[in-house]
């Protein structure tokens, strides 16, 4: 009887295996007809970016980070870092993958969370044509989270204005990207992209670099929370100054709460090649 149960034991947890294996096949593939499909409108030369008209720091900001370069139309980009679940959870490790395209304004990003040994959540985040979209997946195969809807697409494309410090030049195409003074240090950003209209406050630190970025977002719960991100350790590629290290926060009435601590481990610029893999 022992053996017996043992060897049902054997074959539940093979099954269980195979079907994790399977989902998170499932998963992958999908992710990777949605990068592919957001880089499918993507490959078209971009006109010069804005070069006047610009708020003060806007200006100041663009001649530091981008300069004489062309407009970038793609990015690849994977991180490391934490993310917290809760406000009252622990920060888990993360690793996150993320394609980003210029022309139309879009991304698809895609995480893994280590909750325990054996235990993963798989997350994917996006916002195409003004619509944005959110999966979790509890081990590939309990669905955690599956939203749509107007909520979601402000908070995905509030997300893709404060992640354009990645590849800014997309901030100085007036096509999609408005800006309006503040101040000398602080200036308003608005990015239209199919309807969908969100806006958010830049704060310029005394490099002349984004160091804030604040704005009202979405909770899942519907509700209007200010919400935004801290950009540091600013580095040089491909001709661009773009920060390596950005924290994300919620303003909740119980306090400030940092969900998301991202550490780029990697950029890659206008690679079309990118849509054959994740």
């Amino acid at each position: 009887m022992g053996w017996l149960i043992l060897y049902v034991a054997v074959g539940l947890a093979a099954a269980s295996a195979l079907v994790v294996g399977v989902n998170r096949w499932r998963f992958d593939r999908r992710v990777i007809r949605e990068m592919r499909s957001l880089f499918d409108v993507a490959l078209a030369p971009l006109p010069r970016a804005v070069l006047s008209g610009l708020p003060a720091p806007v200006s100041r900001y663009r001649e530091l980070a981008v300069g004489p370069r062309t407009p970038a139309r793609t990015l690849k980009m994977r991180h490391g870092g934490t993310f917290c679940t809760s406000p009252a959870a622990r920060p888990q490790a993360i690793h996150g993958t993320q394609m980003f395209t210029a022309d139309p304004p879009g991304f698809v990003w895609t995480g893994r969370i280590r909750m325990a040994p054996g235990v993963w959540i798989d997350a994917r985040d996006m916002t195409s044509g003004g619509k944005g979209s959110m999966r979790v997946l509890l081990d590939d195969t309990v669905t955690l989270a599956d939203a749509r809807g107007p909520a979601l697409d402000q908070g995905s494309a509030l997300r893709l204005l404060a992640e354009m410090p990645w590849y800014p030049t997309a901030l100085f195409d007036s096509r999609f990207v408005t800006w309006e003074p503040i101040d000398d240090a602080r200036a308003r950003s608005t990015l239209t992209i199919d309807g969908t209209t969100v806006s958010g406050v830049f704060e310029f630190g005394p490099d002349g670099l984004p160091a804030h970025m604040t704005g009202q977002r979405f909770t899942d719960r519907g509700d209007l929370v200010p919400w935004g991100g801290v950009y540091r350790d600013y580095r040089r590629v491909s001709g661009m100054l773009v920060p390596f290290e950005v924290e994300v926060s919620w303003q909740l009435e119980s306090g400030p709460f940092t969900y998301a601590h991202w550490m780029i481990e990697s950029m890659e610029y206008d690679e079309p090649r990118w849509a054959r893999t994740r």
